[in-house]
C-alpha cells in the first residue's frame, strides 16, 4: 500500500481536501483499493455510496465505500474502499 493525499469528490463537488489515504494496486490487475484516515468531525461518508479520489499526482479514480471504523475512541475513523474501474492518469490540459 502507497500512502498519498487526495481530494474525495461527490458528484463533481469536492467534499474533503488533502486527504491521507493508502492506496493498494495491484501490478497487471485493474482491481485496487484503499483506506482514507479521516478525523471524526471531517464528514460522514456512506457505505455503499459512489465518490470519487483524484490523488496529488493527478490519478483520478471512482470508489464505493466497503467500511467505516471508528478508531481512537471515536476521534478517528478508518474508511475502506474498493475501486470502480481503473485508477486512471489525468492529463494535464
Amino acid at each position: 500500500m502507497d500512502l498519498t493525499h487526495g481530494d474525495v469528490l461527490h458528484e463533481g463537488r469536492r467534499l474533503l481536501s488533502d486527504v491521507p489515504m493508502y492506496i493498494l494496486t495491484d501490478e497487471g490487475y485493474s482491481a485496487w483499493s484503499g483506506c482514507l484516515h479521516l478525523q471524526s468531525n471531517d464528514g460522514e461518508l456512506l457505505n455503499g455510496v459512489q465518490y470519487s479520489i483524484r490523488l496529488r499526482d493527478g490519478r483520478l479514480g471512482s470508489i464505493r465505500i466497503r467500511k467505516v471504523i471508528s478508531t481512537n475512541g471515536a476521534h478517528h475513523i478508518e474508511v475502506l474502499f474498493e475501486g470502480l474501474g481503473q485508477l486512471e492518469k489525468r492529463c494535464a490540459v
